[in-house]
């Protein structure tokens, strides 16, 4: 049998799609020897009937994934797969090749450049770290990633993946993409480049794993991954308040966070970062039941609370710290400290208030901390710190404050008492948890009175800061390996390193 058109098919750049589809089909383990030379412009047709027919002869929903994504040169939807998988049951295979090339191919991703080759991991573990990889952002699930990662490279077999540009599509890493994940604290000075990708890297029997919240306009091939492919997909699951507090989020988050739920829903595997976390996105792995699907096996691997140096710096002579770290949205709560605080000064109490945070969007907030600086009030805000300044900040301080609404865990509460310095946290949730092992008072975030009073007295009674420091030096700590590796295993497991997938 002979391919499509000739011209149809060179528009696409023969060479490279013979290239793929030949690294497809010896996956599948089919022989392309007969068919031909990627450079003879007849080769790419043979080799796209000859994996047609594969298709159609096995009805194997992952053999049609990886064949749409070699063609297309990105990865489908859910939408497009079916309506191949139909195509391909109703009409011949010469018709069925011109259908993937003429109708669905164009569909897929109109403005790409096709003439790329692939590669296609088999059986082995992939692991999505785009943004990390190409942002300076260095909060909350970026320093989970930054923690995580480097440890999985030194322990196990794994290839780091970002996105193309112009592709819905994995690629390998720059160096300097590298460095931002791998070696953050310890990396040189920035020398940004753009990505230029070799090849498209297409996982395939293989574990994929998210440990970042993948970018909204990427959830429906991810989905569709998940559900069709035949790759397990692992998914750290970091909190649902999108969901269930979506007055406290920004007004299009919540949308964006409904497409993100469209892949936990057909992932396999969940990690939640804390109980809370896990009860979460547990309670809609259960709601799946409704649609008739089993949804994802969710675990609870709680985040660490590594200890530092127990040496506190010098006490300084200036008024006492209180320290308050988190972005600046309505659910972290700062508009609460910030009211409390100043009350607290107009009272005579002198200390100091500094926040420490990233992201966000302007609210109230911003509006009361100028009323408070006019007033000459010492509060500093700083929205980018270097490690080496966050650790000072945590000895500095007398104690930190994060009465966050809503948390999936709270990492400012844990760095905070590796550091010895006591917290003031909300007495629900995911910091409750860490507030039961010590060293924390707790207090509803949502009664501002209440949090006036907790500063009060952890501005004027020394003799329970030191009891909350004492308490959490006491705590046993809990380090970013054991978390690595716990994680690991429950969204990769021993499966990934017999070769067979479950």
């Amino acid at each position: 049998m002979r391919g499509p058109d000739v011209p149809v098919v060179v528009r696409l750049e023969l060479h490279a799609l013979s290239q793929r589809l030949r690294v497809g089909l010896a996956t599948l383990g089919i022989g392309t020897e007969a068919h031909g030379e990627d450079a003879d412009p007849t080769t790419a047709g043979r080799l796209l009937v000859l994996f047609v027919e594969r298709v159609r002869s096995s009805r194997s929903q992952p053999e049609l994934w990886l064949l749409l994504t070699l063609v297309a040169g990105g990865f489908p939807d859910a939408t497009t797969l079916r309506r191949c998988e139909r195509r391909l049951r109703v009409v011949g295979v010469q018709e069925a090749a011109a259908f993937l090339l003429q109708t669905v191919l164009p569909g897929i991703d109109p403005t790409a450049d096709r003439g790329v080759h692939a590669v296609v991991l088999d059986r082995q573990v992939v692991v999505d770290v785009d943004f990390c990889a190409t942002n300076e952002h260095h909060t909350g699930i970026q320093r989970v990633v930054r923690e995580t990662v480097p440890h999985w490279v030194r322990e196990h077999p794994l290839t780091l993946v970002a996105w193309w540009e112009d592709r819905a599509c994995y690629r390998r890493l720059e160096t300097d993409e590298e460095e931002r994940v791998l070696r953050w604290d310890t990396r040189g000075p920035e020398a940004p480049s753009r990505p230029a990708p070799s090849a498209l890297v297409v996982p395939y029997r293989s574990h994929v794993v998210l440990p970042e919240t993948p970018d909204a306009s990427r959830s429906a091939v991810l989905a569709c991954l998940a559900q069709h492919s035949g790759n397990v997909v692992g998914m750290v699951g970091y909190d649902c308040i999108p969901l269930v507090s979506p007055e406290l989020v920004h007004p299009g988050l919540p949308d964006r966070f409904m497409q993100y739920l469209g892949v936990v829903k057909h992932a396999h595997r969940v990690a939640g970062i804390s109980a809370a976390a896990t009860t979460e996105f547990a309670g809609f792995a259960d709601m799946l039941g409704a649609q008739g699907l089993e949804g994802p096996q969710v675990s609870s691997v709680p985040l660490p609370a590594e200890a530092a140096p127990p040496d506190r710096d010098t006490p300084s002579e200036d008024d006492p710290l209180v320290l308050s770290i988190g972005s600046f949205e309505p659910r972290k709560n700062q508009l609460t400290v910030l009211v409390a605080a100043e009350e607290l000064w107009r009272s005579g109490l002198r200390f100091r208030l500094r926040f420490i945070g990233g992201g966000g969007y302007p609210t109230e907030f911003d509006a009361v901390l100028a009323k408070v600086r006019h007033a000459g009030r010492p509060v500093d805000v700083n929205v980018r710190v270097t490690e080496e300044e966050l650790r000072r900040s945590y000895a500095e301080a007398r104690f930190t404050v994060f009465v966050s609404l809503h948390e999936g865990y709270g990492l400012p509460v844990t760095e905070s008492l590796s550091h010895g310095t006591p917290v003031l946290t909300t007495g629900y949730g995911s910091t409750a948890e860490i507030a039961d092992a010590g060293g924390c008072l707790v207090v509803d975030p949502r009664d501002g009175v209440a949090v006036r009073r907790q500063l009060h007295r952890l501005l004027t009674d020394d003799d329970l800061v030191r009891t909350l420091r004492e308490e959490a030096a006491r705590r046993t700590p809990r380090t970013w390996s054991q978390y690595a590796d716990e994680a690991w295993a429950s969204l990769v497991g021993a499966s990934a390193a017999s070769g067979v997938l479950r």
